[in-house]
């Protein structure tokens, strides 16, 4: 059994859903929206911040790949054998 909460197929929107969710209470509640989280909740939003932040740097690598060519659909160990040269 997966720890993934969204069916791959799903999952961007999702996860766009409940980031919404958590923005719309963050504007409505405003400071009160931190302090009065419990502190595992606390804990939680802090790990998301953390993946917010994976997210935003992941996308960018991703796009800039995407915009240069530098991906070729094959996984990079496909990759490395297309580029091996026996010769060297």
């Amino acid at each position: 059994m997966s720890n993934y909460p969204n069916m791959s197929y799903c999952m961007c929107e999702n996860t766009l859903l409940a980031m919404r969710q958590i923005v719309t209470a963050m504007q409505e509640e405003g400071p009160a929206f931190l302090l009065e989280m419990s502190r595992d909740e606390r804990r939680a939003f802090q790990e998301l911040f953390n993946t917010c932040e994976d997210f935003m740097n992941l996308s960018e690598e991703l796009q800039d790949e995407v915009e240069h060519g530098e991906y070729d659909g094959q996984p990079d160990e496909a990759q490395e054998w297309h580029d091996f040269d026996p010769d060297c």
